[in-house]
């Protein structure tokens, strides 16, 4: 999981034509020291030097150079033997997330259907909601009974977890089977960069009325750290009510791989109360 403790920043002068302005900052993540953390920042501005003069235009696709997933780590989970099982963190827009690599999570997008989709349903397409795909989990639990899932409904769809054993996101079986449950190629694509598996534990603050923060992590100055925790604040007042996800069935094996099973409490007692609006 590539996740830093200790951040430092180098501003660089950039093609404001090019990137959109005059200056963007680089950052450089370490779990070492603030020093490292330092020397990795002057690394990447030479990276974006080469980035610069290379033939990507989009200041968005150099997020992929920075190593770290830029987000503030809240806590490390450990088992008894000082392994870690997850890491949470805040994420850009101030939901908190759990990342694991020993418990495999994918989240399934249910849009709503078009007018030509609504049509075709009148004369027997079948339609793709959430029970739709509820049931297509089910038969392919069916077909690999090796397998085992926990099943949530989010707010927009299904969230699943494969309990049976530990699998982590370079696992040659996620591929097939994330392209076998509809599971997002974006969050696939994400999990194997990031090594690891991620699961929004808080609402999204446009669910339950609210703005993103103003500023990203890490924060420069008191006014930005003041600003944010007034927001925060806010946004735990607000998310009172809510749940992100609600279990739904589970296919398999009725218990769960131990180090699985862990992951599963950590993710339940954040994300899966027994009432609440899914936001």
């Amino acid at each position: 999981m590539k996740f830093a403790k200790y951040w430092e920043k180098q501003d660089v002068n950039v093609d404001e034509k090019q990137f959109g302005q005059p200056i963007i900052s680089v950052w450089g993540g370490s779990n070492t020291s603030s020093e490292d953390a330092d020397h990795n920042a002057q690394k990447r501005v030479a990276s974006l030097n080469a980035f610069m003069a290379s033939d990507f235009t989009e200041k968005g696709d150099y997020e992929y150079w920075v190593g770290f997933v830029r987000e503030e780590l809240l806590e490390e989970v450990k088992a008894p033997d000082d392994t870690v099982l997850a890491v949470l963190t805040r994420n850009h827009y101030g939901a908190l997330v759990l990342n694991t690599d020993v418990a495999l999570f994918g989240d399934i997008d249910v849009t709503p259907p078009s007018f030509i989709e609504r049509f075709l349903e009148k004369f027997g397409k079948t339609k793709k909601d959430k029970g739709y795909y509820l049931k297509k989990i089910e038969a392919y639990q069916a077909a690999h009974p090796d397998l085992s899932f926990r099943v949530y409904e989010t707010h927009s769809g299904i969230r699943f977890i494969e309990t049976s054993r530990v699998i982590n996101s370079q696992d040659p079986i996620v591929t097939s089977l994330f392209k076998d449950l509809n599971v997002d190629p974006l969050y696939q694509h994400l999990c194997h960069r990031q090594a690891c598996f991620r699961a929004r534990l808080s609402p999204k603050p446009w669910r339950i009325g609210m703005a993103r923060p103003a500023s990203r992590f890490p924060r420069c100055n008191e006014n930005e750290m003041t600003a944010f925790r007034l927001w925060l604040s806010g946004y735990e007042k607000a998310s009172q009510g809510t749940t992100v996800v609600k279990h739904l069935a589970s296919f398999g094996a009725r218990r769960a791989d131990a180090t699985v099973q862990r992951v599963i409490e950590l993710h339940d007692r954040h994300a899966c109360l027994r009432s609440g609006t899914l936001a």
